[in-house]
């Protein structure tokens, strides 16, 4: 009797844990929409339709760019730490996506992009390698998330992300004068999936 309580009450901390940490999740997401809002309504000179979100990253807006990579990292990596514990057996593979992510959006505003993209920098190159690994890592973790955890709609948010992530990365190695509206395309995506699974952990 007085083990099946303990059962109980671990069970009832897990879930309450996990709870938690989806609630951290989904205000982290909701802070990072915030903050990108906010500096898209900033006068910066940059345009939504063809300049890329990185390019906040450079000037007097680095301190949004660096608050929505920071706000945007942590709701993947408490994601990452609510998945460990409410899904039996883990879903590793999304698990060190979403790490991967989390540690490439932390990292990349300390290595601005080039306003130039004729004239690559040491540090440009790295941004761009950094983009590259977030950007992919959380697209394999949406693609491959539903194999393990059955939430109705989750796939097919999944397969958007990995469909607007795609285009940005043609629209870039195009030059397609509308990047920006395609990039913040995979943006919007992302966060609408980010918020989904913490919502269906609470």
């Amino acid at each position: 009797m007085e083990a099946a309580a303990t059962l109980a009450g671990r069970t009832f901390y897990s879930r309450t844990m996990v709870a938690t940490l989806a609630v951290i999740a989904l205000a982290a997401t909701f802070t990072c929409f915030g903050v990108l809002v906010a500096v898209h309504l900033r006068p910066t000179g940059y345009d939504p339709l063809r300049d890329a979100v990185s390019d906040y990253g450079v000037g007097p807006s680095l301190p949004y760019y660096r608050a929505q990579t920071a706000a945007m990292a942590l709701a993947a990596i408490v994601i990452a730490v609510a998945l460990a514990k409410a899904v039996d057996p883990a879903p590793k593979r999304a698990i060190v996506l979403l790490c991967l992510f989390a540690a490439a959006r932390v990292a990349i505003p300390f290595f601005p992009t080039d306003l130039d993209p004729t004239r690559r920098s040491g540090t440009g190159a790295i941004h761009v390698l950094l983009a590259a690994v977030a950007f992919g890592a959380v697209a394999w973790a949406a693609a491959t998330l539903p194999d393990r955890v059955h939430w109705a709609g989750l796939a097919v948010l999944g397969w958007i992300v990995v469909v607007t992530v795609i285009a940005t990365a043609f629209s870039l190695r195009a030059h397609v004068p509308y990047f920006g509206l395609v990039e913040r395309s995979f943006y919007a995506a992302t966060l609408a999936w980010l918020a989904f699974v913490a919502v269906s952990l609470i």
